[in-house]
């Protein structure tokens, strides 16, 4: 019987990682549009991140919250 609930409960982070990942892709992709809209990619432009990889600052950005972009 744990042996299932240990089973349920990986199940179920697992399913909630793959949606999670799903939701920070599509943040980093809004992030990435973003970035090429204003003109600050793949190197941004400004300060704070002023040199900094688009990307990378969006993936940050993004796995602190998915609604960023």
């Amino acid at each position: 019987m744990r042996n299932v609930f240990f089973a349920a409960i990986s199940i179920a982070l697992l399913a909630g990682c793959s949606e999670k990942t799903e939701k920070v892709n599509a943040c980093i992709e809004r992030g990435v549009e973003y970035f090429k809209e204003i003109g600050s990619y793949p190197t941004l432009s400004s300060a704070p991140n002023k040199g900094r990889n688009a990307e990378e600052v969006a993936l940050e950005r993004c796995n602190r919250t998915t609604t960023a972009f």
